[in-house]
């Protein structure tokens, strides 16, 4: 009997462990999502920008509204290797839910990893 129980409360804290690490990973997704949105943003606002510049052939104008917006981009492109490195990471730690963290291919992976 002790055995079925067990089973359920690990079925349970698995079932949980889970869904934690999901929601996780959905969040980031979402801020990713976000990011490139600024990214576009910021490209829209390149083109406004420098258009009239470019109108007039006022080149130092427009490399340095490119060398601000490449910059900017850059950032967010930085940011968004960075949750996408995260993103990786707790795929692999769902992947490993329930798994004995000694076993080959587990990783040891867990919820102490998650900071």
């Amino acid at each position: 009997m002790s055995d079925w129980w067990s089973s359920i409360q690990k079925g349970a804290t698995d079932a949980a462990e889970t869904t934690k690490l999901v929601s996780m990973r959905t969040k980031l997704q979402a801020e990713v999502m976000y990011i490139e949105s600024q990214i576009r943003g910021a490209l829209q606002k390149f083109g406004t920008d420098v258009f009239p510049h470019m109108e007039n052939n006022n080149s130092a104008q427009v490399q340095q509204h490119f060398t601000e917006t490449k910059r900017e981009v850059d950032n967010y492109r930085e940011q968004i290797a960075a949750k996408n490195a995260e993103i990786a990471d707790l795929n692999k730690q769902v992947e490993n839910v329930g798994k004995d963290p000694a076993a080959p291919g587990a990783g040891g992976l867990g919820m102490s990893n998650i900071g």
